[in-house]
């Protein structure tokens, strides 16, 4: 049915938001995490982990969760930030133009401002129809002062077999290798292959890249987002996330719009977007 249908899912309440054409998504209240993306006439195209606890104040492992206002541990908050655990609230959706849409919002509070002294309102957007995904994410700052955030649209695509994988768009491209320390490295390959941990940060980087699976081919394009995060665990650091399955890093790569390198920075009530649109298509 087309539209936007309250849900269960794995015990968290959500949103499914379904396209006139079929494409659907679902999206949990818990983090504005999107934790299904399914093309019109195609597959799931997200990985999401079936050992992830799916409750209130746990991250969940896998679709895309929203990083903010830290990347990973650089920094003193909570890993990747304060409000993929927050319970966000659900401020409109539509099916208009043969497009799905839903929105979710969450701002600063009491429990925030403890850890991060900063007032400031989130917006994430989803929208869908056909072969498209897109992701719109806006900061503001609603206090006083500058302020100066990472952020990251942590996107695990669920792929056949990570090891026949191939990721195109990075060629001459310098990024951080944070399997060695944040080593600066420039790609040299016209051809990203996968097989053993991959944890880099690309700087400044394009603003389209394409992964070519078995069967399946992404068109992954960002704006407002200057860096690009690819990452895969391997099998020895798998074996360490307790909720991801030991072959689950087989099965996924993230390849994330980010913010990092350099931070953003806002003033009084200024705001900042960014953007994340995959297209999928069979091969």
């Amino acid at each position: 049915m087309t539209g936007l249908a309250t849900i269960d899912f794995h015990g968290l309440p959500a949103m499914q938001v379904r396209a006139p054409d079929g494409a659907c998504a679902i999206v949990t209240c818990h983090g504005a995490h999107i934790v299904s993306w399914i093309p019109a006439g195609g597959d799931e195209c997200l990985y999401l982990s079936g050992q992830s606890q799916f409750a209130t104040g746990a991250p969940i492992r896998g679709g895309v969760p929203v990083v903010f206002p830290q990347f990973a541990a650089h920094g003193a908050l909570p890993h990747h930030g304060i409000l993929r655990t927050r319970v966000w609230q659900l401020v409109g959706g539509e099916v208009c133009d043969g497009h799905a849409r839903i929105n979710f919002r969450s701002k600063d509070s009491d429990e925030t401002r403890g850890v991060w002294p900063y007032g400031f309102a989130v917006e994430l957007a989803v929208q869908l129809a056909g072969d498209h995904l897109e992701i719109a994410i806006q900061v503001q700052n609603t206090g006083v002062g500058q302020m100066s955030f990472h952020a990251a649209l942590h996107t695990y695509l669920r792929v056949s077999d990570v090891r026949l994988v191939q990721l195109r768009g990075l060629h001459g491209t310098q990024y951080r290798d944070r399997t060695d320390g944040d080593k600066p490295v420039t790609d040299p390959a016209v051809v990203l292959g996968f097989g053993n941990e991959t944890d880099r940060i690309y700087v400044d980087a394009p603003d389209t890249v394409h992964v070519r699976d078995v069967r399946r081919s992404l068109m992954i394009r960002s704006a407002g987002f200057r860096d690009l995060v690819v990452w895969n665990p391997g099998r020895a650091k798998a074996a360490t996330l307790p909720d991801m399955p030991a072959d689950g890093y087989l099965r996924m790569l993230c390849v994330e719009a980010a913010a990092i390198a350099t931070p953003v920075v806002l003033r009084d009530n200024e705001r900042w977007f960014g953007s994340q649109t995959l297209v999928a298509a069979s091969i």
